[in-house]
């Protein structure tokens, strides 16, 4: 990998595989040319220290002295000096649209999951088909609840369902759209949602946090069909380009 920009720092990346904003910062760093050393979590999880020492979770970038979470591009760009415009966000009229997409792609891909799914996993993640699809249900009851109340409690671990009943993932799927759509109705759609807030990544702004909860749960139905693919599915009604126009997804879906 080539060195475009000159430094007497080593970068270190926190990650670990099928993270979707761990991907998505290690492909921001390799388009810089700077060279990196990546370390993942799961693996090696005594070469983690510093991110407990400092409250921080995968993703994060090490820069020196200085640990930053992974998350926030335009950080992780100002952390090690490089020029860096995000691209303009979807409104949040858009980012709804696009999130009824991705659940109903969701909610296809549920019933299409075959028996011998239970315990297939991509490699180096402990994360099987069910499990992962109760993770992309999940996504946006924690924007939700954190919208209602900024100490909301919960994290994606506790809200994900534990089952390997497509049933029971398919109701849990339509339940958090209804959760999104009663948010949407009744408080998102007349809020400019311009107030900062603190999240699991920094103080964002609530049209921030929206965005990274539907492209979240976007890049992890991704992932879905590609293991379904694997599993040799002809997956019914995937995703396409167009569905996905306007989120700031990783070029990869797994790594």
């Amino acid at each position: 990998m080539s060195n475009t920009t000159e430094t007497d720092k080593d970068i270190t990346l926190y990650w670990m595989p099928g993270c979707s904003s761990c991907l998505r910062m290690k492909e921001f760093v390799e388009n810089t040319g700077m060279p990196y050393t990546a370390i993942n979590v799961e693996a090696e999880p005594e070469r983690a220290t510093i991110l407990k020492e400092r409250g921080l979770r995968v993703p994060a970038m090490q820069y020196g002295d200085v640990v930053v979470n992974g998350v926030h591009l335009k950080t992780v760009a100002a952390t090690l000096g490089v020029e860096y415009e995000p691209p303009a966000m979807l409104s949040p009229a858009e980012l709804m649209a696009k999130y009824e997409i991705v659940n109903a792609a969701l909610q296809r891909f549920i019933p299409q999951i075959p028996d011998e799914a239970k315990g297939f996993t991509l490699p180096d993640r402990d994360r099987d088909l069910f499990l992962l699809a109760a993770h992309a249900g999940c996504t946006m009851r924690y924007f939700v609840g954190k919208y209602e109340d900024e100490a909301f409690p919960g994290f994606f671990d506790d809200m994900e369902p534990h089952t390997d009943s497509r049933e029971e993932l398919l109701a849990y799927a339509k339940e958090t759209l209804e959760i999104a759509r009663t948010w949407w109705e009744q408080d998102g759609q007349y809020d400019p949602l311009d107030a900062v807030m603190q999240v699991y990544w920094g103080p964002r702004t609530l049209h921030e946090a929206l965005e990274r909860e539907v492209w979240h749960a976007a890049q992890h139905c991704r992932q879905i069909m590609l293991m379904l693919e694997r599993l040799g599915v002809e997956v019914d009604g995937p995703l396409t380009e167009d569905d996905l126009a306007g989120l700031p997804l990783p070029k990869r879906v797994f790594d």
